[in-house]
């Protein structure tokens, strides 16, 4: 029995929790997963809970060294034999937590690309001891491990890329003219969804702008826009500004984006900062076309021209045309829709991201003398 524990910042929802709930669904029968939930539940750790992981939520409490302890001692008493710590925060407290408490293998997993700013400060001077300390560093897309190796060419060899990917829906998704007629859409209108915090990376500024370009050559295109953020306020400002009306319509948080992937019928993402996307992920596995930005892993995953189209980083113009284009051409959606199903399926799959890491674990049990 190879016992893992997860340790993470928070697990409401986004796209590392749905990994780590993704690790413990498809867990090898010889893989018991444990989450620790540094400062936040939610429904992620509940889906956790769901597939078959103990759970702990350390709660605010779980910060500074008192929480350093706690998860020392939890780890310690559970006899783990794997810690894979996600993001600044995690590799903070996982890290040294599984070298004090004996964790014979301690990985980390990169989400994101670097950026300036990324993690605080403190995460800055000690991020290389934590690699160091770390047996791999996981990264999400070729982007993020090329971004993260480069600034420590001494650990460059700890960085090895396995791909983000999403499994097979949960649950059947709702009808499409169901949720159609639920959000008040025309049948046929041609409608973009984009899923995402409401936040400076995401850029939906970008893509609202875009949007207005594109509804002067394609007048019945509606956008959704799901999530929240501290941006919400300003783009509903300049949506008003820019008089998109009912041609934008924004959501809110939502728990149902199966659902509203398959009302849809393209996918964008207009980010200026990702790493392996989920919810492009996810619009592939629904036979949807994808718009995206060239950012992060964004073009390992679109082929432009193939199974989407890929934009400049902050270009509304080029945007907007690829948005007129591809939503007047309901064929040429459904032809790449189908191709990004495919190209999930031979590369994008929860199964195959999970086996890769699990095989990682055996081979860095073995390098330290554990059987695996």
């Amino acid at each position: 029995m190879i016992r893992v524990a997860h340790v993470i910042e928070g697990m409401h929802q986004g796209g590392a929790e749905s990994v780590v709930v993704e690790h413990v669904r498809l867990a090898a029968p010889d893989v018991r997963s444990t989450v620790f939930a540094l400062t936040r539940g939610g429904p992620a750790l509940e889906a956790a809970a769901a597939a078959g992981a103990e759970t702990l939520l350390l709660g605010k409490g779980g910060a500074r060294v008192r929480g350093l302890l706690r998860l020392t001692r939890a780890l310690r008493e559970r006899g783990i034999d794997v810690v894979n710590a996600h993001n600044p925060i995690g590799a903070v407290y996982g890290t040294p937590a599984a070298r004090l408490a004996g964790v014979p293998v301690v990985l980390r997993t990169e989400h994101s690309v670097h950026y300036p700013g990324r993690g605080s400060r403190l995460y800055g001077l000690i991020e290389p001891a934590l690699t160091a300390w770390s047996d791999r560093v996981v990264c999400v897309c070729e982007a993020s491990r090329l971004s993260h190796a480069s600034r420590m060419p001494r650990h460059a060899w700890r960085f090895v890329m396995i791909a983000n990917g999403v499994g097979e829906p949960g649950a059947p998704v709702a009808p499409r003219a169901e949720v159609r007629r639920a959000l008040d859409l025309d049948g046929v209108a041609p409608v973009a969804l984009t899923v995402g915090s409401l936040s400076p990376q995401k850029s939906q500024d970008v893509l609202l702008r875009a949007m207005a370009r594109a509804v002067s050559r394609v007048p019945q295109a509606v956008l959704l826009v799901a999530g929240e953020g501290p941006l919400r306020e300003p783009l509903l400002s300049l949506h008003a500004e820019l008089g998109l009306g009912g041609r934008v319509r924004f959501l809110g948080p939502r728990l149902d984006v199966p659902d509203l992937m398959n009302a849809c019928d393209l996918f964008v993402l207009s980010s200026s900062r990702e790493g392996l996307s989920i919810t492009l992920l996810e619009a592939m596995r629904a036979h949807r076309a994808t718009l995206a930005t060239r950012v992060g892993g964004n073009p390992e995953a679109v082929a432009d021209g193939v199974n989407g189209c890929i934009v400049p980083v902050g270009d509304a113009e080029a945007m907007g045309v690829a948005l007129a284009e591809l939503l007047g051409s309901p064929e040429r959606l459904a032809a790449l829709g189908e191709a990004g199903h495919a190209r999930w399926r031979g590369e994008f799959t929860a199964r195959r991201m999970v086996e890769q890491t699990e095989a990682l674990y055996r081979v860095c049990l073995r390098a330290r003398g554990c059987v695996a």
